[in-house]
């Protein structure tokens, strides 16, 4: 039988390309991109409810230019590509829970 373990983050789990994030460097335009984890960890201590973990993972055999590729574990067959702080965004607008409005009631 299998051991397992809590997890020893909170948030979701994002995987992403190490080798894509290093050809970044030096690219000041892409620095967000270039030190993800770094800007990941600064929006984290902004928003802490929507917290996200970033694992820097060997290549995924997808490598676009200026960009990161990245992948959610929530949908292993599908990577995303990230070209700039904005996309970064809205990975983290699709991680979060689509709000449900309260139902209006009619008087």
């Amino acid at each position: 039988m299998l051991k397992s373990y809590p997890a020893t983050w909170k948030g979701h789990l994002v995987l992403a390309c190490q080798k894509c994030q290093k050809k970044l460097k030096g690219n000041d335009d892409l620095a967000a991109l270039a030190k993800l984890k770094k800007s990941i960890k600064r929006h984290n201590k902004r928003h802490p409810e929507s917290a996200i973990h970033l694992v820097r993972v060997p290549c995924m055999d997808l490598c676009p230019k200026d960009a990161v590729t990245v992948v959610l574990p929530q949908e292993p067959q599908r990577l995303s590509i990230l070209r700039s702080e904005s996309d970064i965004d809205q990975l983290y607008a699709a991680l979060e829970p689509p709000r449900s409005d309260p139902p209006n009631e009619a008087s």
